[in-house]
């Protein structure tokens, strides 16, 4: 018994152990509330050195191993849960929708596992899906995860889908890609082809296109203050570069070069275009009016 209780209470670790034998009347620690036996046997074994893992119970055992200060335990049980995320394609959507939602409530884990739990969730986001619909259904209740967290983690999979990337919010995204395509922007030449310009347009479009589904997450408010700065930001951008694309042509005083996007634009009356855009007039006020093709 004496060596039992030096295992599970360590001079260097299980302060929870060392603090339940010191005040606990005899030998006997009452276990924490929710602590099943599948996972309190697991953990056991691995407080005494095996290396296989019951991944069953991974989660509450990772809990607790943090619970029962376990601290090689626990990183044993992140290390089997991290070798599972590699290969998620073969975890059920339960499973999935279990590891996400201890990932967003977990304070204590690892960044890189929690990385790992959401890009999981979001390569296989239908599966989640299908098991948080079966989980509310069955419970009359919610999966664990709010439907904002739900709906942002959805539009994370679009994005996961169309460029690769996984992002840990929304606005973690938006953030990472404005400042890249500015720089795009920024850096471009000022003769580049229109196809270039098309490419720069196409890709602040899908910006666009997820600030909306931001702004139907957080607040339409929050939405329009970032699309204002941003197109202010472009506006100073587009500036420079007409600017410059005029000193570079040597265009006579009083006549300027027009740039145009995907949207309808005014066209100057001393404007100067390129070659290759749809034009429309407004036929009350006599404007005209270009785009990329």
């Amino acid at each position: 018994v004496l060596a039992h209780r030096v295992v599970l209470a360590s001079p260097e670790d299980g302060s929870y152990f060392s603090a339940a034998l010191r005040w606990a009347v005899g030998s006997t620690v009452v276990m924490s509330q929710g602590l099943s036996q599948e996972a309190l046997t697991n953990l056991l074994r691995l407080r005494y050195g095996a290396e296989d893992v019951d991944v069953g119970c991974i989660l509450e055992a990772r809990h607790f191993a943090e619970l029962f200060d376990w601290p090689a335990v626990r990183k044993r049980l992140e290390a089997r849960l991290e070798q599972l995320l590699a290969d998620s394609g073969a975890i059920d959507g339960e499973s999935l929708l279990a590891v996400v939602t201890h990932a967003e409530e977990s304070a204590s884990m690892p960044a890189h596992l929690k990385a790992a739990a959401l890009a999981a969730a979001v390569r296989h986001w239908s599966k989640v899906v299908q098991a948080s619909e079966g989980a509310a259904a069955a419970v009359g209740s919610g999966s664990g995860l709010s439907s904002e967290r739900k709906a942002e983690l959805g539009t994370l999979s679009k994005v996961r889908h169309r460029d690769g990337h996984v992002c840990g919010s929304l606005e973690e995204y938006l953030h990472a890609a404005a400042d890249d395509l500015s720089m795009w922007e920024r850096e471009m030449a000022v003769d580049a082809p229109q196809t270039a310009r098309r490419q720069v347009e196409l890709a602040w479009q899908h910006w666009h296109q997820i600030l909306f589904e931001y702004g139907h997450i957080f607040g339409a408010a929050n939405a329009e203050n970032w699309r204002e700065k941003v197109r202010c930001q472009r506006e100073t951008l587009r500036d420079e570069r007409l600017r410059k694309r005029g000193a570079a042509m040597k265009l006579p005083e009083g006549k300027v070069w027009f740039e145009a996007s995907l949207d309808w634009r005014e066209v100057p009356s001393n404007g100067i275009c390129p070659g290759g855009l749809e034009y429309r007039c407004d036929m009350q006020t006599s404007r005209n009016y270009a785009r990329l093709p």
